[in-house]
């Protein structure tokens, strides 16, 4: 739960207060109608203004401290999670997250748990395309599911369900995080939510396996720079191998 909603409660009762000063002193109305014009900017500035440009999570899984990371990460139906360096289908070696399914309800809480997250609610509406570098072993329909300021609780009404066809090879998607015009009035949708927090359904099935090279909604990560120096190296010492 974002901080700002206990203080929104506090806020709202100082200013109902203020309001009731206002009506009681109409002899003197000038202070109590500046406070209240005050009040009524601070909040723009307090209770609106920390959802706009905040940043939302990404993850590339090349960090030295990813395979730590993860291990707060909640899980469902699937083995544990993993760090590992995978070859892709152009020899070209990336750090993924690796899952596999162990049941038809696989979960991921992504950057924590169902009830908290290590990352701060975002805009959906400024960031509701979700990209994914993956590479699965089979074709699979899989499942976002998410929870907003506007409705707090896990339900089937807050959900987006896209296919994953990436099989043994790496793809990078572009998943549009809508539901159909004729279902907003039903279902809850994302593009006009505040994000509280998400997770990741890999599948619907058992012992499917995912390797996941980032998760961002900012756009497919640019490859890092490399060293030809570095390669030479590297290349050298296998061929002495």
């Amino acid at each position: 739960i974002p901080i700002y909603n206990p203080l929104m409660r506090t806020w709202r009762l100082f200013l109902t207060i203020t309001m009731k000063r206002y009506y009681d002193d109409v002899a003197n109305p000038i202070f109590p109608l500046t406070i209240v014009c005050l009040c009524l900017i601070v909040s723009g500035l307090v209770f609106v203004a920390p959802v706009q440009g905040v940043e939302p999570p990404e993850w590339l899984f090349d960090e030295p401290d990813a395979a730590e990371k993860i291990k707060n990460w909640n899980t469902n139906a699937l083995l544990p999670l993993e760090i590992e360096e995978v070859i892709d289908q152009d020899s070209v070696e990336r750090m993924a997250l690796v899952t596999r399914s162990t049941g038809a309800d696989p979960i991921i809480y992504l950057g924590g748990a169902a009830d908290q997250v290590d990352y701060e609610p975002f805009s959906g509406e400024e960031y509701h395309i979700l990209y994914l570098g993956i590479r699965v072993n089979t074709p699979n329909r899989w499942e976002i599911y998410f929870v907003s300021e506007e409705d707090p609780d896990w339900s089937e009404k807050q959900k987006v369900i896209f296919d994953v066809n990436a099989e043994n090879k790496f793809e990078d998607l572009e998943i549009e995080l809508k539901v159909p015009d004729a279902l907003k009035d039903i279902l809850g949708d994302w593009q006009s939510r505040t994000i509280l927090r998400f997770r990741i359904d890999p599948g619907t099935k058992k012992d499917i396996k995912a390797e996941i090279d980032y998760i961002s909604f900012k756009g497919k990560p640019a490859p890092e720079a490399v060293n030809p120096y570095a390669t030479l190296v590297t290349t050298w010492a296998r061929i002495r191998r």
